[in-house]
């Protein structure tokens, strides 16, 4: 006695189909991310890269980028560590449009550069702004170019106290300040500086650009004195003193990178991004810090640089 046909599909063409249906998804998925338009070209699994690591806007502590502008510098310094841990990752370009930032963030992002550039080649990019603490961060990088239109330099320490005792007093209010030292509220603005306390602020700026004039030196040899007056520096000024080696776009600093990491002219680079920031992160991290008084010490530039048009 024969047997009836099937009416649902074998064992054996369901295997088949789920098999094609999975190789579907997976050629579609390739396609579309050596389709997908990438920074640097990045299109072959395994393939030896210059990494990009992007370093904008003030340099804050902690790892919010909040929207006042500010980046922290904790995630830019885990970018830093997967660069140096990247084998294939064969020479980094630290990018900068930054005009720095507090004093502690930017000493650890010029330790982190330093630690990278002892293993592997680093060219650091100044793209628009490459001032005071994101100057100090460029200094370890075995090259610095900037573009034509960057500014460079900015070399010092400053810090700022905001007193508004007068204010308070036209609104009645009275502040109370229990203290265990004569200095221990130092910068409070809630009174007036003594003298004492002005030098004790002095004394620790002026040691703090001690620190800070020993590294540029280090780096970039025995500068004119003019560089350390704080003032920041064209990029043909500041290769004229001795800030940078080279003018250049960021081929010519991706060119460079390839070079000192013996790679060919059509090795990829691909820039390094760190995880897209919580709301909160933005709205509650990031803003909280950047609304708290500028009490601390400050590597940056000041005032902050306006925006420059040039007209024909």
């Amino acid at each position: 006695m024969s047997q009836l046909p099937s009416k649902g599909l074998s064992e054996k063409k369901l295997i088949a189909i789920i098999a094609v249906l999975i190789a579907v998804v997976l050629i579609a998925s390739i396609a579309v991310f050596l389709s997908a338009p990438q920074l640097g070209e990045f299109k072959l699994f395994g393939e030896e890269y210059v990494a990009v690591i992007k370093v904008k806007g003030e340099i804050s502590s902690g790892s919010a980028v909040g929207i006042f502008g500010t980046q922290g510098i904790d995630q830019t310094i885990e970018l830093i560590r997967k660069a140096e841990k990247d084998p294939l990752a064969k020479a980094v370009i630290i990018y900068i449009d930054s005009p720095g930032g507090e004093a502690g963030a930017s000493e650890a992002l010029y330790y982190a550069v330093a630690e990278l550039a002892e293993k592997k080649p680093v060219v650091a990019y100044i793209e628009g702004l490459g001032a005071s603490g994101a100057y100090m961060a460029a200094l370890p990088a075995n090259k610095i170019i900037a573009s034509n239109s960057s500014l460079v330099g900015s070399i010092g320490v400053y810090s700022t106290v905001i007193v508004v005792q007068k204010l308070l007093e036209k609104v009645g209010v009275q502040v109370y300040v229990y203290k265990s030292g004569e200095l221990k509220d130092i910068g409070s603005p809630f009174r007036n500086m003594t003298s004492e306390e002005a030098r004790v602020m002095q004394e620790i700026v002026d040691n703090l650009f001690k620190v800070f004039k020993a590294r540029v030196e280090k780096h970039r040899g025995k500068l004119p004195e003019e560089v350390f007056t704080g003032r920041p520096f064209v990029a043909s000024e500041a290769l004229k003193l001795g800030l940078i080696d080279k003018i250049g776009n960021f081929q010519d600093a991706l060119s460079e990178a390839r070079k000192l990491a013996g790679l060919p002219s059509t090795a990829p680079y691909k820039e390094l991004k760190p995880e897209a920031p919580s709301l909160f992160n933005i709205f509650g991290g990031g803003a909280s810090k950047a609304l708290i008084l500028p009490k601390y010490v400050i590597l940056t530039m000041w005032p902050p640089p306006q925006t420059v048009i040039i007209s024909p």
